[in-house]
């Protein structure tokens, strides 16, 4: 049992555990949020495409949640007044295959998905520098980006301000424990007593379990984020095309994501932002003066079934784990939820999908 004002260690500040931090404190835990970057500048957060986005090609109860997820977004966004930079411009999504477009479309109405498919003429004046226009796409209003460079360390500071004790220097060894509890955290700054911890670190969850001998099904699925500058904004929506994903992250900035291949001279990340670069210049007006900036590449954690794997580890006291592949979409509403359920003892529905003990070797 959780004491009334129980000390809570989350492991991993990046946008999930800075999210996971906030909440809890605001929940009248005492947090620490412990990373071991400085800056938090090539994490998964940092490097990531920044889309809030409801995927049709979840389960549907998937899909619900990342309904919800937009709304605390909104949710968050007006409680912390404007602090977290998003931008709600909107999404465009299409197939080369029209009636592929449309089954996608269908999937995500029949899971009360506000979006719409729209014609050629009403995705020309979304995006009129748009080359080739497709005879279908869909346009889910709704949607919209955070700015990683800009959200992340807004949430960090309304962390501190709401009284974490935020330590993002200050590496995590291993997690302590005594019989078949955890007492703390060891770090490269020395031991830290909790009654729990929540491990919010991506991939590097494997390695704090495996002395525990409890084995997370992560694998890590290295993506690309190529940033270009140009003289003028030519894309007003995320539109995410057969080719690529595009969005306008200022007037002067356009950022692209790719999926990583490998490291050949073909299909390095440099080879194929180059690509990209050539694709974007042929498909759009006005981008002839782009120019690329910088080629990132984040490791995103990517669970066995893809679905989050936010609960309480069986047979370790003290362990919940909150790891998942969208952070960016599920953050503000996994935050409110798991600080509830942490402190209030009682589970969350929406969560119930995405418990550990799913897979058999974690009951």
């Amino acid at each position: 049992m959780i004491t009334k004002q129980p000390h809570i260690v989350v492991v991993g500040a990046g946008i999930v555990g800075a999210s996971l931090a906030y909440h809890l404190r605001r929940g009248k835990a005492r947090v620490t949020l412990l990373d071991k970057a400085p800056n938090l500048a090539d994490g998964a957060t940092a490097n990531s495409f920044g889309w809030i986005t409801v995927n049709p090609e979840s389960p549907e109860t998937y899909m619900a949640l990342r309904q919800q997820a937009i709304a605390d977004w909104h949710r968050l966004e007006d409680e912390l007044k404007g602090q977290l930079k998003l931008n709600w411009s909107g999404a465009l999504t299409w197939r080369d295959d029209p009636t592929q477009t449309e089954r996608l479309a269908g999937k995500l109405m029949e899971a009360g998905y506000g979006v719409r498919v729209i014609d050629q003429p009403h995705i020309q004046r979304l995006e009129p520098n748009l080359k080739k226009v497709p005879s279908r796409a869909i346009w889910a209003q709704e949607e919209g980006a955070i700015d990683p460079q800009l959200t992340l360390p807004g949430l960090i500071t309304a962390a501190r301000q709401a009284g974490v004790n935020c330590q993002l220097e200050n590496e995590v060894i291993s997690l302590r424990v005594s019989g078949s509890r955890l007492t703390g955290v060891l770090t490269a700054q020395g031991a830290i007593r909790a009654d729990l911890i929540v491990l919010a670190t991506g991939v590097e969850a494997t390695t704090l379990c495996q002395p525990l001998a409890v084995h997370l099904p992560l694998t890590n699925s290295p993506a690309i984020l190529v940033a270009f500058r140009t003289a003028d904004s030519f894309v007003n929506r995320i539109v995410s095309s057969p080719l690529l994903e595009l969005r306008a992250a200022s007037l002067t900035l356009t950022l692209c994501a790719e999926e990583y291949l490998d490291d050949s001279i073909e299909n390095n990340p440099q080879a194929i932002a180059q690509r990209s670069l050539d694709n974007i210049k042929g498909q759009w007006h006005h981008a002839e003066s782009l120019a690329l900036t910088t080629v990132r590449v984040g490791n995103r954690p990517i669970p066995e079934d893809g679905l989050p794997i936010i609960g309480r580890i069986s047979g370790i006291e003290g362990l919940y784990v909150a790891v998942m592949h969208a952070g960016v979409t599920l953050a503000a509403v996994v935050g409110r939820l798991v600080a509830s359920e942490l402190l209030s003892n009682q589970q969350e529905a929406l969560l119930a999908s995405y418990r550990p003990n799913r897979f058999p070797y974690l009951r």
